[in-house]
């Protein structure tokens, strides 16, 4: 074969190669912008901090044993633990003043978007079930007292508010708060039923606190 004829061979070869390759290449992008997105997605609707992972605890997963002895713990089934933090109104907040009722605690921050979030959706709740249930948010305060307040105010959010203390060991005892929000949910009795890293939608809190509600009902 003359080299003429082997030099157009091999130029239809590359030809009929580069289509393939470029077809690759744009796979390739296509792939990695779909995870990219993906990921987007994912810590949109997860929590801010180092642990940005949904998660979501409840009393059936959690080992109870030791609630039976009145435990003190972070996780459902173990009794919540106790504190007393300024409430941004003027006064004082003692959890365990608030037993009788089914109580949300949820630990969050004015610079948090999942925490901004998930607010409206608590407010609600605080208002449909104000004669069973009392929300406490437990603002970190990163950016100020003042910004917080305002915050407060320019989304009318009527529930208790408290402003974390670097001296209190609130944080250590609800087991080290790694992503915000973090909202534990509490019965009449002081008992953690869930526990939830994340912001989510209304319906999944409304849900556990119809059904903490009404337990309290049947018990009584």
């Amino acid at each position: 074969m003359g080299a003429g004829m082997m030099a157009i061979q091999h130029r239809y070869k590359w030809a009929k190669a580069a289509p393939m390759e470029g077809n690759t290449v744009r796979m390739k992008v296509l792939t990695l912008t779909t995870v990219l997105i993906l990921l987007l997605a994912l810590s949109f609707g997860a929590g801010c901090g180092s642990d940005a992972e949904y998660k979501s605890e409840s009393e059936s997963q959690a080992q109870v044993a030791v609630a039976a002895g009145g435990a003190t713990g972070s996780t459902p089934g173990a009794v919540a633990p106790d504190f007393t933090l300024k409430n941004l109104a003027g006064g004082d907040l003692t959890l365990s003043d608030l037993r009788g009722k089914a109580v949300i605690v949820d630990f969050w921050d004015t610079w948090c978007p999942p925490c901004r979030r998930a607010l409206p959706h608590l407010e609600e709740l605080s208002e449909t079930y104000e004669e069973n249930l009392v929300v406490v948010g437990v603002a970190f305060g990163r950016e100020g007292e003042e910004k917080v307040k305002a915050y407060i105010k320019e989304n009318n959010l009527t529930f208790e508010m408290v402003l974390f203390d670097e001296s209190s060991t609130i944080v250590q005892d609800f087991g080290g708060i790694q992503s915000i929000p973090t909202t534990f949910l509490i019965d009449a009795n002081g008992i953690i039923v869930e526990k939830w890293v994340g912001g989510l939608d209304k319906e999944t809190y409304e849900k556990a606190v119809v059904a903490t509600i009404s337990k309290k009902h049947k018990a009584s």
